[in-house]
């Protein structure tokens, strides 16, 4: 497995506690509900197929290209970037919640 697929893996489980923790404590309203479930259900199809799903770039026009191709921003770059935001969302709804 893939550094990008165990990332990935990751951040779906992280976006599977904040969606759990939405729902429980009633935080937020559908559209962020809805928006946390399919971004942890594209990661997890990631995480284990290794590739987006088809359909998705078609429906991208595709803009979203292959992950080989070199035009593509390099995880190394988004991945901390991208976990170091949803720690800080995990932070906010913690101190919120407080």
């Amino acid at each position: 497995m893939s550094g990008n697929r165990i990332a990935a893996m990751a951040l779906s489980v992280l976006l599977l506690a904040l969606l759990g923790v939405s729902i429980f404590n009633g935080v937020g309203d559908l559209r962020v509900l809805v928006l946390l479930g399919i971004g942890a259900v594209l990661g997890l199809v990631y995480a284990v197929s290794g590739e987006l799903p088809e359909w998705i770039i078609r429906y991208s026009g595709g803009k979203i290209t292959a992950d080989d191709d070199s035009a593509n921003i390099s995880p190394r770059t988004y991945l901390p970037i991208l976990l170091g935001v949803v720690v800080l969302a995990i932070v906010i709804c913690v101190v919120v919640l407080w």
